[in-house]
Order: C-alpha cells, then structure tokens, then sequence
C-alpha cells in the first residue's frame, strides 16, 4: 500500500514529537504493508506554525536515514485551504513527492464564503488538489452535493482510514461515497502508534469486502502511486447522483 496522508515527521505538528515516534510510526506502517508513506506535516493550520522548508527537508532527511531503505518516505504537507495558500505556490516541497499534487484541509465546520473561487485559482494555476477526509466536515456531511461539485472541478478525495472501522453513520456515508465515485484515496491519517494510528491493513479488507477487491486496490495502491509518481488518476470513475435520504440527519442537524 501507499499512504498519502502521514503526520511521520517529529517536532512539527501534533504528529510525532520525537524521532523516536517517527521511527516507530515508520516500522509499524512497514508492518501494515506500507510501501512508500507521504510526510504531510500540517501548513496554514493556525494551531501549528508553518513549517520552514529547511524545517521539512531536515527532517525528512533525519527520518529516511534512520529507517534506511526499507519505508519510501517522500515529502508533502496537509494544506489548510486559505487565501495564503496561493502565495507558497513556489514551494516545491509541500506538494506531493514535488508533482502538481497537493493534499488540501477544509476547515471542519461549515464551508468559507468564496473557497469554490479560492479552489478554481489553484486548479487554474496547475494544482491538482486531494481534498483531505471529507468525512470530517460538517459541511460536506450536511450536503454532499458540495463535495461532488468540487469533484466536478477537478479535485479529488481522500478517506482517512479510521473512518471506515467504526460502525456508525460517518462509515456509511464513507462507503455511499465510495459507491457514488466521490472517493479516488485511502491514507491513514496517522499521527503516532497509539494516537490515531495508521490501521490501513484493517480499512483495506473493510472496502475489499464492501466494494470488492478492484476497488480496494484502486484507493489503497493504483491511485496513491499515480499521486506519489504525479501522474492522474486511473481510478476516477463517473460521480453517481447521491441518495439524500442517507445525509438526512446531518441536514437536520445544521438547519
């Protein structure tokens, strides 16, 4: 597997606080069946400073030497979509493995004024924007449609994994997602090994069984490859029309 969503990097965000941690973190993803993990320290968060690019390489350095070999670990950062966003455009690091893709945060409350404008300028600009875990804003919970039309646009969306091994209303809508074409990633999300661990092998038979197993490998392996070798996508199907009736209770809720 590919993971494209990983907080591995120490001392930056609230992601691994040591290298220790990352090493840890890095072993248990090899464990997992991780193959190649995307460092993706948090940028525009206003909870965290904004990170250097020294900051970024240095440790990513220190992080490849100490696993040696046996983890891919390439650059990338979670990118809080503000109106900043369009003056870091030049800093090759923060996209994905430095190709046009970059992985984008949605605050996680109701849509900004403006962000289908903010997000036509960076598609304008040669960005290839992955909406990171939908599944985790009230906005897109209360209407989906909102999500399809950003994939209308051009963008593409990315579960975390965790989402998927809850039973409850979030993992069915995760899997309606899925089902409509509004899901083209799986990535962990992970943050240490006993905070918001990885969990990828558990997500991956989750989709296998659900969604069947061309399916799972397209989210968990093809389209994070195509992500990190900066390619498009192969796995991009047709958005079907969404059944409302399943997002209702969110709608009532932020009425």
């Amino acid at each position: 597997m590919i993971d494209i969503h990983c907080h591995i990097l120490p001392e930056i965000d609230d992601g691994a606080r040591t290298l220790e941690e990352s090493i840890a973190l890095g072993e248990l993803l090899i464990r997992e069946g991780v193959t190649t993990v995307v460092a993706t320290p948090h940028v525009f968060d206003s909870r965290y400073p904004t990170p250097s690019s020294d900051q970024i390489i240095s440790r990513l350095t220190q992080v490849r030497e100490e696993l040696r070999g046996r983890l891919n670990v390439v650059c990338g950062a979670e990118v809080r979509l503000v109106p900043e966003v369009t003056t870091v455009l030049d800093r090759k690091e923060i996209f994905i493995n430095m190709s046009r893709h970059m992985l984008i945060e949605f605050p996680s409350g109701l849509m900004p004024h403006g962000i289908e404008n903010l997000l036509f300028e960076l598609t304008a600009s040669g960005v290839w924007p992955i909406i990171a875990h939908p599944e985790r804003n009230r906005g897109f919970l209360a209407d989906p449609e909102r999500l399809s039309a950003f994939v209308g646009l051009g963008c593409y969306a990315q579960l975390d994994a965790p989402c998927l091994l809850k039973k409850g209303e979030v993992r069915r809508v995760a899997l309606r997602w899925i089902d409509a074409g509004l899901i083209h990633v799986v990535a962990s999300d992970a943050h240490r090994c006993h905070w918001r661990p990885p969990r990828l092998a558990d997500a991956y038979r989750e989709v296998e069984n659900a969604c069947g197993a061309e399916v799972a490998r397209a989210l968990f392996v093809d389209n994070p490859q195509a992500v990190v070798d900066g390619r498009p996508l192969p796995f991009a199907p047709e958005v079907k029309p969404l059944n409302k009736s399943v997002f209702s209770w969110w709608q009532g809720l932020w009425r």
